[in-house]
């Protein structure tokens, strides 16, 4: 009479416990990615740093251009050089989101069955609005996934099209906040 009861009563301690190391587990993921992202924000920080020096030098490159008479050719050529700095730090900061973002997308997977089912999906979005420099279609972004049926693989394939110059404003599921201030503009 006592062994199914002390059964059930096991079969519930264990319970407790696996959830217990499910939370565990969700904090530590949750500390990874506060982690990240403070590193992403920090880059942000100093790359908007450097556009200001940036600004800066070419003003200085104005007044010493007007006071030195050289020539608008080279003044060009300078500012020109400035501009493909600015833009390789650009593309330096978009490669940080999108490692990020597909960190997130791997990690989001908890069974691993490489399918991000319904359960798995809330998680996932809160996590990749979480991650600076980049807005998400959150309703865009779940029906692309219930297209494919949650295949992880489309899932990665969406979020590398993040770098992609010809989608569509309207079809866009992921927008870098730089690219988002200057469509209000």
């Amino acid at each position: 009479m006592l062994g199914p009861y002390a059964w059930y009563q096991q079969t519930k301690l264990t319970d407790i416990k696996a959830l217990q190391e499910l939370h565990n587990a969700m904090n530590n993921e949750k500390e990874i990615l506060q982690m990240e992202n403070n590193r992403l924000k920090s880059s942000v920080e100093e790359l908007t740093g450097t556009t200001d020096r940036l600004e800066d030098v070419e003003e200085a490159l104005q007044v010493l251009n007007a006071m030195q008479g050289e020539s608008v050719e080279e003044f060009a050529n300078q500012v020109e050089t400035n501009r493909g700095i600015l833009r390789k730090m650009q593309k330096n900061l978009k490669a940080n989101v999108l490692q990020n973002l597909l960190s997130v997308v791997i990690r989001s997977d908890v069974d691993g069955d490489m399918q991000i089912d319904e359960s798995e999906i809330s998680d996932m979005v809160e996590r990749l609005e979480s991650v600076n420099g980049v807005h998400i279609h959150e309703d865009r972004f779940r029906q692309v996934i219930k297209e494919n049926g949650g295949s992880l693989r489309c899932v990665i394939d969406v979020v590398k099209n993040l770098l992609s110059e010809n989608v569509d404003a309207n079809n866009q599921i992921f927008v870098f906040e730089e690219d988002d201030t200057d469509e209000e503009t």
